[in-house]
Formats: structure tokens, C-alpha cells, sequence
């Protein structure tokens, strides 16, 4: 995403996950979470209190670090917590989510997210495997990961991928990790990202 600027308070937002677009009478507007999260407690008529959570930074299975990001968004009664991993414009990582009730407060929310990502990142399911040049599941045969997209650098136009152990698959590599498994039978299962996974 571009920079843009908050129509309410002229901050300039870097990244997709520190702004929102809103309808208004002119169409769309954009709007940093702060405003955004301003609005939402005053429509909900809710006390809300801006609270910023600095950057963590966590190793991972293989001692790698990865600098992660939070942004809180309310939606009337409930909040929703997010990180997201710090890497190049154009390279996504681990995100992680999690709601609940605004009128716990954010720690509590923040508590749960933290033991996500620290059990997430604890975790190891894919290795690049040196002959041949690909990547492989581990021993555990089991992948968790993120469904995504990117823009193909060909025609600009969206492709899908994956995100697993916070690198982008694309769904040929993850074709070419399956084929060693030619004639099992096996079970896709879907959960929203602010669901637990084990």
C-alpha cells in the first residue's frame, strides 16, 4: 500500500495494517486506527483509551529473529489484536490475531496473542532441503500456515500463496512438498485467523 495521510488528523500511515478505509459522503476516506478507533467508541458509546504496544522481537526454531508490530482495531463491543511481522515492502511474515470483549482491556488480549506467537514461532514445519533446491515438511507431516496473495510481477495481477514458518510459499512449492506423499489421502482444514490451531 502506498503512504497515505489520515483525513482527520494528517499523521502519515506507512503501513496497511495502521489505517482503514471508510465510506463518507465523498466516498472513501482513509483514516489512521487511532481516529478510526475514536469513532467506534463514540458510535458504541464506549470508553476507549489509546493504548501503543511497542515492538517485540522474537527468535525463532533456528535462533532467527523476527521483529513484530501491534495494531488494535474496535469493532462496537469487541477488539481485535494484531502483530504482524516486520520484513521488506513486498515480503509478508507472520501475522497473528486475536478478539475479545472490549471491556476486558487490551492486556488480557494482549496475554493470549503473546502465547500465539511464542508457540507459532516455537514451531518449525517446513526446511529447505539443499538437494534438490526445495522446500520440504518436517518429520511431523503437518503445515500451519496463512492463506495469501501477491501481485505477479508479470502482469500485475493477484496470485495466491501461502505464508509458512513466516516464508512466502508459492502454491507450486507447497505442490512439489506434497509429492512425496503421492497417493495418501489427506484433510484441508480452514479457521479464521483469530482462531486457535494446534
Amino acid at each position: 500500500m502506498a503512504d497515505n495521510k489520515c483525513t482527520y488528523c494528517g499523521i502519515e500511515v506507512k503501513d496497511y495494517n495502521d489505517s482503514i478505509m471508510v465510506p463518507s459522503e465523498k466516498g472513501y476516506i482513509s483514516l489512521c486506527l487511532r481516529c478510526y478507533n475514536k469513532e467506534i467508541s463514540k458510535a458504541a458509546g464506549i470508553e476507549y483509551e489509546d493504548i501503543p504496544l511497542h515492538p517485540v522481537v522474537i527468535k525463532d526454531t533456528d535462533g532467527i529473529e523476527h521483529e513484530f508490530h501491534f495494531s488494535l482495531r474496535l469493532m462496537g463491543d469487541q477488539q481485535v489484536l494484531s502483530s504482524y511481522e516486520v520484513k521488506g515492502a513486498d515480503s509478508n511474515g507472520y501475522e497473528f490475531n486475536t478478539m475479545g470483549d472490549t471491556e476486558d482491556g487490551i492486556f488480557p488480549l494482549f496475554s493470549k496473542l503473546y502465547a500465539r506467537m511464542l508457540k507459532a514461532l516455537g514451531r518449525k514445519h517446513i526446511y529447505k532441503d539443499t538437494e534438490p533446491d526445495s522446500w520440504q515438511m518436517t518429520e511431523d507431516d503437518v503445515v500451519r500456515g496463512r492463506i495469501d496473495c501477491a501481485e505477479d510481477s508479470y502482469d500485475h495481477s493477484m496470485i495466491p500463496m501461502l505464508v509458512i514458518d513466516g516464508k512466502e510459499i508459492s502454491w507450486k512449492e507447497f505442490g512439489h512438498m506434497l509429492m512425496t506423499f503421492e497417493g495418501f489421502n489427506f484433510k484441508l482444514q480452514i479457521f479464521d485467523q483469530s482462531d486457535e490451531i494446534d
